[in-house]
């Protein structure tokens, strides 16, 4: 799972194993928080984002409990990945959304956190339904 978590974020191929799949899960959802995080800070300040750690604790909550050792060695790894990319890559996402809405920072500002907040979610439902069946 720790090499998924380092790994397997830049869209790796399909996942082989259980714990390759809770990995990759795992650090969506992550990334998504930190999305919500990055695009507050960059261009839409009224935005809620929840918490960091709230996102760790979920995510670890979910896991089966022989992954959670994994998970929570691999997390430092993730944050310091995300602290690297995430910044340009909302830059260009909200660019691009700003395009798609007129120039509208507001309309795009909402947009593009709903849309993070679906796949959050999504991820969420997928990791609680994998975990769950372990």
């Amino acid at each position: 799972m720790l090499t998924t978590l380092i790994v397997c974020l830049a869209n790796c191929g399909a996942p082989v194993s259980i714990a390759d799949e809770l990995g990759r899960l795992s650090a969506g959802y992550l990334q998504s928080c930190h999305e919500l995080h990055e695009l507050r800070r960059q261009r839409c300040p009224e935005l809620p984002a929840p918490p960091l750690m709230q996102c760790a604790n979920e995510v670890e909550r979910q896991l089966p409990l022989r992954y959670r050792a994994d998970f929570r060695r691999g997390l430092p790894l993730l944050e310091q990945r995300f602290a690297g990319e995430l910044a340009s890559a909302m830059a260009a996402r909200f660019a691009a959304e700003l395009r798609a809405s007129g120039g509208e920072a507001g309309t795009a500002c909402g947009a593009l956190a709903t849309d993070i907040e679906r796949q959050r979610s999504r991820l969420q439902q997928q990791l609680r339904s994998l975990a769950g069946s372990r």
